[in-house]
């Protein structure tokens, strides 16, 4: 008969409660050595990077890094969670016979060396590096040139390859341009790149047409801060957007006083030493710095003062003025949105022992190298040349360096593109007029319009439709309306060659998906006008022209418009934040490369932290939430940027597992953020709704207590599947699975039921979507942990070159294995087998790929991806 106990009986204390966390770590590692498929050597040398603890889940987590010969492994980093003196989980990123894939132990390239490699790669000028700080042979802190406030980190790791580990410099810094925060890893005995990641999240955000829903905006009042208030003096003042509303078109501008959280931020948000009283003026202080940064370097940007009484009191001059008029008011409402994001995501857990974003932690946690309150540009780039446009990013390096967030302007205004035929295409779309220096050719303004039939534009001489060279089909071209796609020559080339053709106007074609460009460049001799719109748009009109006629109208409207500013957009500001958050508590505070890996959620769990920043009384699950509907110039209940604006009606936003395969990141965050929306509804639907943000007792402050704890208990670069689990391990350890029942049902509803599987974390197109019920569910009643039960299922070695063991941990009787190849032929299949704990399958004889292997019996039903090298 077949025996799973509660996922938090069945791992039994290996060990007594007077040891500390090291001897108990070990201890686990060993009984479960076999289980994990690892040597003793695999085990023998590891160290504790960072811890985060729970007050909910009661669970501390050891953020465990393997190493060889003292060195660490990048990426190896295993959570392991103790509970009441019990290891109850680890070692799920530990690698396999670790001694045998080293290259080397001892680098042939110092550090500083190895530094030149890397920007001899970037083709950056080289520069004098020299060593700050260092700690032993492996650690280093390194000058970078002329940013002096931002160093770079060097680190002697292991980075691991198809089937080697390669000794090699892990090296971390901003360029000098400050655009990018390289992550680098160079091989420290042959100088090659390894691996390069740009750590800035880069939104890349993008107006798409969506459902509409409801704004039931109501007036944010001060009176909840007023306990708060009376407590500490050194409170300020602040114009600002209340953070539960998205925007100015969603809400009034309203003069807090006060805002700050008491126990988040002891001392208010001008303190920067710990003790009462306000070492700054303006908007800077233990959380963040805000300031604008037009020219978009990353410098000491202005600041709004607000004197000696904390008064941040700015006009707003609206989106029909040039941006720089209302600077101060923009910067002021970036402060607030910061402060306000660090002090409620203090509650539930994003605190300084998680490696929470301030200069100094008033609890005596130790601090980092320089400290870390978040640098936020208000504006930033928005005077270059070809200036910075609807977008925002966030860059998290490690605990104690300091983030930084940098906010743009939009410049998609009211619409001036519409698809007059045929019918099915009809409406109005967001575009970009070109900005040429020299040649830019306005659209005409309301009354008067452009409308003419498009054209694809055709290469002569190649199948191309770019527009580098002259037409094949230039008689088409006359008198019509030129689409073309964008690559391999100027915008002002393409332009002209189709004006030389006869093109009344051009519709450029984006060749990188969810983006809208200013086209640059100049030709004075430019005598049509250029729009750019998005690469799914172009595609789509593209498509259409096979089989008829696209008619398309050019007209600006007669409202003046400017921009619209990200800095007043508190959902954007919220999901910025967000990235931070997921990005500290993945992995644990000193390993920011935990969320490298294709199928991690990032995107969605930001965007539902910006939906669960703007719930109010009154709300309702059903009702279609948009994301960033104010900086893209929608009306309040537009549809957001999104492919579906967030409903718990899925004929609103239908998403499931299967959209997860998706190349694009933002799409696969999507669909998580659609399930913990769907999620938060069901926690207030069963516990009500609580405004008290901060320390209420409804549903809403449950479902984000929940998924905090679910961050931390996840392990180091996850899959959705991961983070699933971590939801139902969260609730397991806070109310023993009083709410187990509901939370199946909500992922199961989305595609992430008991068989779904998520392939490798790292392959974002190999997600199997499943709806089969949790066992007792959807109407379960039983507080039964029965997945992560499950979760005692190990299939080892993965990938194999022949043996592969299967694990059950307390399974006995009768079992079915198969295994099934890509095109869906059996290619092993064992009925009835007795089983006890093990079995062993030789794969041998098949041929190299990937397979899924299914286990099946009584009540158990599973599935996992298996892979014959």
């Amino acid at each position: 008969m077949k025996k799973i106990t509660l996922f938090f009986l069945f791992l039994l204390p290996f060990l007594g409660f007077s040891q500390g966390p090291t001897e108990k770590i070990q201890a686990y590692l060993d009984a479960n050595r076999v289980k994990l498929g690892l040597s003793v050597q695999d085990i023998s040398d590891w160290a504790i990077k960072s811890e985060a603890n729970s007050a909910s889940t009661k669970i501390t987590n050891y953020y465990v890094v393997q190493r060889h010969s003292g060195t660490e492994i990048y990426g190896a980093v295993s959570n392991f969670w103790i509970k009441d003196g019990v290891v109850l989980n680890g070692g799920e990123r530990f690698i396999q016979n670790v001694a045998q894939k080293v290259n080397a132990t001892t680098p042939t390239l110092t550090v500083t060396q190895a530094a030149h490699k890397a920007f001899q790669h970037l083709s950056m000028a080289p520069f004098t590096v020299e060593i700050l700080e260092n700690t032993g042979t492996r650690n280093f802190v390194l000058s970078n040139g002329a940013l002096t406030e931002d160093p770079i980190t060097a680190q002697l790791v292991y980075h691991p390859m198809e089937e080697s580990l390669k000794l090699a410099w892990d090296l971390t810094f901003y360029s000098q341009d400050v655009k990018h925060l390289w992550n680098m890893k160079v091989d420290a005995v042959s100088g090659a790149i390894l691996d390069i990641r740009d750590m800035v999240i880069s939104c890349t955000f993008d107006s798409k047409d969506g459902h509409k829903g409801h704004d039931h905006s109501i007036d944010f009042t001060k009176s909840f801060f007023k306990s708060q208030a009376a407590l500490n003096p050194q409170s300020g003042s602040y114009r600002v957007i209340p953070y539960n509303m998205e925007s100015p078109a969603h809400g009034p501008f309203q003069l807090l006083t006060s805002p700050h959280d008491v126990v988040a931020s002891p001392f208010g948000w001008h303190d920067t030493n710990g003790v009462p009283g306000h070492e700054q003026t303006i908007t800077r202080g233990n959380n963040v710095h805000a300031q604008e940064d037009a020219n978009g370097d990353n410098g000491n940007g202005a600041s709004p003062d607000g004197g000696a009484s904390l008064t941040f009191d700015f006009p707003y001059g609206g989106t029909a003025v040039s941006a720089s008029t209302y600077i101060d008011a923009a910067t002021t409402n970036l402060f607030y949105m910061n402060n306000i994001m660090h002090d409620v995501w203090f509650r539930y857990g994003f605190d300084e022992a998680s490696g929470n974003f301030q200069q100094k932690n008033y609890s005596g946690f130790p601090q980092g190298f320089i400290g870390d309150a978040v640098l936020a540009d208000s504006q930033d780039g928005s005077t270059l040349s070809t200036p910075n446009m609807n977008n925002a990013n966030f860059a998290t390096p490690v605990d104690g360096q300091r983030p930084r967030m940098q906010m743009y302007l939009w410049n998609q205004g009211p619409s001036s593109f519409f698809i007059t035929q045929p019918s099915t295409m009809a409406g109005a779309y967001q575009t970009v007029q070109n900005a040429f220096t020299e040649g830019h050719v306005p659209i005409p303004v309301e009354p008067n319009f452009l409308q003419n039939e498009v054209v694809l534009y055709q290469d002569s001489g190649a199948a191309t439709t770019e527009a580098c060279v002259a037409p094949s089909n230039a008689a088409a071209l006359n008198g019509k309306i030129a689409i073309i796609r964008r690559g391999n020559c100027d915008f002002v080339i393409k332009v002209k060659n189709a004006q030389l053709a006869g093109a009344v106007a051009v519709i450029m074609v984006d060749n990188i998906p969810n983006q809208l460009v200013n086209m640059g460049g100049a030709d004075p001799t430019i005598t049509i006008p250029a729009v750019f719109i998005t690469m799914g748009l172009g595609e789509a009109i593209i498509a259409q022209l096979q089989s008829q006629t696209v008619t398309v109208k050019l007209m600006s409207p007669a409202q003046t418009f400017v921009n619209t500013d990200g800095d007043f957009d508190n959902g954007i500001i919220a999901h910025e934040y967000g990235h931070g958050i997921s990005t500290r508590l993945t992995g644990g505070a000193t390993t920011p490369g935990c969320l490298n890996n294709a199928e991690q959620a990032g995107e969605g769990w930001s965007d539902w932290m910006a939906l669960m920043m703007q719930i109010k009384a009154g709300d309702v699950g059903e009702t279609a939430k948009g994301i960033a509907s104010f900086a893209a110039f929608q009306p309040i209940d537009g549809g957001g940027i999104r492919n579906y604006p967030y409903s718990t009606d899925m004929s609103v936003n239908p998403l499931t597992f299967a959209d997860s395969n998706d190349e694009i990141q933002h799409n696969r965050g999507e669909v998580i953020a659609a399930t913990l929306w769907d999620m938060t509804w069901k926690y207030i639907e069963k516990y009500g709704f609580d405004p008290n943000i901060y320390s209420g007792t409804g549903g809403n402050n449950k479902a984000m207590q929940l998924v905090i704890d679910a961050l931390k208990l996840q392990p180091c670069n996850p899959s959705f599947i991961d983070f699933r689990n971590a939801i139902f391990a969260a609730d397991q350890a806070t109310t023993g699975g009083d709410d187990y029942c509901m939370l199946t049902e909500v992922f199961r509803r989305r595609g992430m039921g008991l068989n779904a599987s998520s392939g490798s974390a790292f392959n974002a197109l190999d997600q199997v979507e499943d709806f089969t019920a949790f066992p007792d569910g959807p109407n379960c009643t039983l507080a039964v942990d029965y997945f992560n039960a499950a979760d005692a299922i190990k299939v080892y070695p993965n990938p194999s070159t022949g043996l592969v063991t299967v694990h059950i941990n307390q399974y006995s009787g009768k079992l079915n294995l198969q295994i099934i190849d890509i095109n869906g032929r059996i290619v092993y299949n064992v009925a009835n087998e007795n089983f006890n704990t093990n079995t062993t399958i030789d794969i041998s004889n098949l041929q190299s790929g990937m397979y899924m292997l299914k286990v099946s019996g009584e009540a158990l039903n599973y599935t996992q991806k298996i892979i014959k090298n």
